[in-house]
């Protein structure tokens, strides 16, 4: 399946978009979030992935977080960031009953999709949210050091890249350095994937975006909002999924479930978010960790919450 990519203006903003499948001739639109970096491009051989399981007809779209694709000067906070989102679902998705619309949120994507749920109840069908960040993300261990490293990060990672742009001043060659870490990708997506490093991450624009995008998650995500995760919304079928323990946490517990039936877990007391010995932030997990988890919902290995 070919992908369609536009930069499209969302509000006013210029946004990279991706687009799997015709929509007109679709009855469901897969929205895929974005995590941080919020860089569509990435996400490529996952949305294929996704659409290759389907024995229907579905189209995927994929929207770049504000400023990241293509970088921009403006950095967007976290709600400008769920308002953009709001707006390009409000812009591309077919607005009628019997089109449904499933978002899948990954890592500050899933964050974004928690608050988006409220004001999509209407046509939305169900949510995903992979590998979520959603609370307590400055408690971490690795968040912790990223606020250790923040002050140095903000100016050292733009310089390096503003570097890197002057030693490296032919596209071709810089291309060539960057289809070798792209080497065993899908060779339909292999093209997205080395363009999205070149103009996007190699972009001192884009590095300042995400890394202060970074920084406000570190401050604004602390506490679980259980009260939204509780509440159906669309079909009441949200799931959550996340690996055993990562980056963010060295344990995990299962977080609270709109599932009619569910497992009694650690996590199911009333005041466990209180405590502040638990870490529960999942994992930052890149994209090919959710094409394995998509892969696994397909045969149903995966663990809800």
């Amino acid at each position: 399946m070919e992908t369609k990519q536009e930069i499209l203006n969302i509000n006013g903003i210029s946004t990279h978009t991706y687009q799997l499948g015709n929509q007109s001739l679709s009855s469901k639109t897969i929205v895929i979030i974005p995590g941080n970096p919020g860089l569509g491009g990435f996400y490529i051989p996952f949305a294929h992935e996704l659409y290759n399981l389907f024995n229907e007809n579905i189209s995927i779209l994929v929207i770049s977080q504000a400023g990241h694709s293509p970088p921009l000067k403006h950095c967007f906070t976290l709600n400008e960031q769920i308002e953009h989102k709001l707006q390009a679902i409000k812009q591309l998705v077919p607005n009628n009953s019997n089109h449904q619309l499933i978002l899948i949120g990954h890592s500050i994507g899933a964050y974004m999709v928690l608050n988006m749920l409220d004001k999509l109840e209407n046509k939305l069908n169900r949510a995903f949210l992979l590998f979520p960040t959603i609370e307590r993300m400055g408690e971490s261990d690795a968040g912790q050091r990223f606020i250790r490293l923040y002050p140095i990060l903000i100016y050292l990672l733009p310089f390096l890249c503003f570097i890197a742009n002057i030693l490296l001043p032919f596209d071709w060659l810089k291309r060539k350095i960057i289809s070798y870490y792209f080497s065993q990708s899908p060779v339909n997506d292999r093209e997205i994937l080395i363009d999205t490093v070149l103009y996007d991450l190699l972009n001192p624009l884009a590095i300042k975006n995400l890394l202060q995008m970074a920084n406000e998650e570190m401050s604004v995500v602390k506490k679980r909002n259980d009260e939204i995760i509780k509440r159906p919304s669309g079909t009441g079928n949200n799931s959550y999924i996340h690996p055993e323990s990562d980056e963010y946490g060295r344990r995990h517990f299962s977080i609270s479930s709109n599932q009619n039936q569910h497992e009694t877990t650690e996590d199911d007391n009333e005041n466990q978010n209180d405590k502040p010995n638990i870490l529960l932030s999942s994992s930052k997990a890149k994209w090919f960790d959710a094409v394995r988890t998509v892969k696994q919902l397909k045969e149903n290995k995966v663990r809800y919450y």
